[in-house]
């Protein structure tokens, strides 16, 4: 839990009267560590993925990385421009300062998959920071088509022979996460809970996130539900008897 409800300094008896768990207050966790737990429970469980993806909270976190390369998990987490690698050379540098010295030439635009608006075009390079054990550990430089002092960085640690079109895709894939969140706001109704009980929140987050995983299978196994005529309806529908649950 966050420092507003967990660890010493806090109102214990706004916690209890909440009904919150001790066990769940007994410290503060942060994201990286509650990633690191997931991960850890995926793998132990033999959950299929093949990437493990997040924003500059994740990517700036060595812990978490160095576990992630521990187990083999490719990863791909964006990074500030400020944050620091060090060389086969021995030497350091920043993000930044490796951006500064790719040539031109090195940049090849490719799309990071679709948008809203059609494909997401970006022009892109890497940079080797290290090899260990069959994998590599590279900086992959986003810059955008039409600002391009718009520059993002991602640390990506995966096998030797991953192309380039895969770890662009990977980069990619974080937006599925707010995506994600959207859809399950608006399809589950995920923040229109009214409940001021661990239990009943934890209730209504639990089923609006196995109603999203059940949807996403159905529109795996029905296509039409995805473009036909009955997608508008079903999704009201679906959004109506979440809120009936959640109510209820």
């Amino acid at each position: 839990m966050g420092k507003e409800w967990a660890g010493e300094g806090v109102d214990r008896a706004a916690r209890r009267a909440a009904g919150v768990p001790e066990d769940r207050a007994a410290a503060v966790v942060t994201k990286p560590e509650l990633a690191r737990r997931m991960f850890a429970r995926a793998l132990a469980s033999g959950v299929p993925f093949t990437w493990a993806c997040g924003d500059e909270v994740y990517g700036r976190c060595p812990g978490l990385r160095a576990w992630l390369e521990e187990h083999g998990v490719r990863y791909c987490l964006e990074v500030p421009r400020d944050q620091p690698f060090t060389l086969g050379s021995g030497l350091q540098r920043t993000a930044r300062e490796l951006w500064a010295v790719v040539p031109e030439g090195c940049f090849e635009r490719r799309s990071a998959g679709p948008g809203s608006r059609g494909p997401r075009w970006y022009d892109w390079a890497v940079v080797e920071l290290g090899r260990r054990a069959g994998f590599v550990r590279r900086l992959l430089i986003r810059r955008s088509v039409s600002d391009p002092t718009d520059v993002a960085f991602f640390l990506v640690h995966a096998p030797t022979d991953t192309p380039r079109a895969d770890l662009v895709r990977a980069a990619g894939l974080r937006w599925m996460v707010e995506e994600c969140f959207q859809v399950i706001k608006d399809v589950c109704g995920f923040d229109e809970h009214e409940v001021r009980k661990w239990c009943s929140w934890y209730r209504h987050a639990t089923l609006c996130m196995l109603a999203l995983a059940f949807l996403a299978v159905t529109l795996q196994e029905w296509p039409i539900l995805r473009t036909g005529r009955s997608a508008p309806a079903w999704r009201r529908r679906t959004r109506e008897l979440s809120r009936a649950r959640a109510s209820g």
